[in-house]
């Protein structure tokens, strides 16, 4: 099915939803979903690199050429594409950006990924109840998380809309996640489902066979399991802004 034809069957779900009296659910994932955390992860990389310049000149010079599409999902791997290897280093560094990267400050770096602000809008404008369902933790994320959706633009804070955060950080996510499939059923009817992670899409897909769901071919964790054949897929929200 086109990417075009996919939000046209997401929106006649919704509608269908609707006319059988049932709150029409869209699932959205945040990190790697509608947002682009590299940025972040970049800034805590500067920041190490121009605190510490003094000490370690060269890995200042090779921060601040390096572009953020060069990030890879683990400090080190993006590290060691860089030419830093050196482990004490890559543990300092490491260290400096676990610190940060889960904070309410720091998620506020991440940019919406392309048409993405525009296609939960649309959803939204039509009945869709978005439901942003992250991996990230309430004590250590809420407050910055509800803060850059609001900045950026997407419908949050009201009846029709619902944040989903884990009570806590050590919480892995697909086993949170998969806690949240029967409150999501008492809720309304999900409708639809994107999320970056493919073992998350092929989670919900079992969970609601109806539902569309969507993968974001961003970036996702080393070892994902194959994606079923179902599920869709997309690069960003460009071409499913209906």
């Amino acid at each position: 099915m086109s990417l075009p034809g996919v939000t046209q069957q997401l929106i006649d779900k919704v509608q269908a939803a609707l006319a059988a009296g049932h709150e029409p659910l869209v699932v959205l994932d945040l990190d790697g979903t509608l947002y682009n955390n590299t940025p972040r992860t970049l800034r805590i990389l500067q920041e190490f690199a121009h605190v510490h310049g003094r000490r370690l000149p060269d890995f200042l010079r090779v921060v601040d050429r390096l572009p953020a599409g060069s990030l890879k999902y683990r400090v080190a791997d993006t590290l060691a594409a860089a030419g830093i290897k050196d482990e004490a280093l890559v543990e300092e560094v490491e260290r400096f950006w676990f610190e940060r990267f889960f904070t309410n400050d720091y998620v506020l770096h991440d940019l919406p990924v392309a048409g993405a602000v525009e296609f939960v809008r649309a959803l939204y404008e039509r009945g869709a109840v978005p439901v942003y369902l992250t991996g990230r933790d309430a004590p250590n994320m809420l407050l910055g998380t509800v803060k850059a959706l609001q900045r950026d633009g997407f419908p949050v804070g009201t009846v029709d809309t619902h944040v989903i955060l884990k009570d806590k950080f050590e919480r892995r996510d697909e086993e949170y996640k998969r806690s949240v499939v029967e409150h999501l059923r008492r809720v309304g009817a999900v409708v639809g489902v994107f999320d970056n992670e493919p073992g998350l899409c092929n989670l919900f897909q079992e969970a609601f066979p109806e539902a569309t769901v969507v993968w974001l071919d961003t970036s996702h964790a080393p070892g994902a399991p194959a994606l079923m054949s179902s599920v869709q897929v997309a690069m960003d929200f460009g071409q499913l802004v209906p």
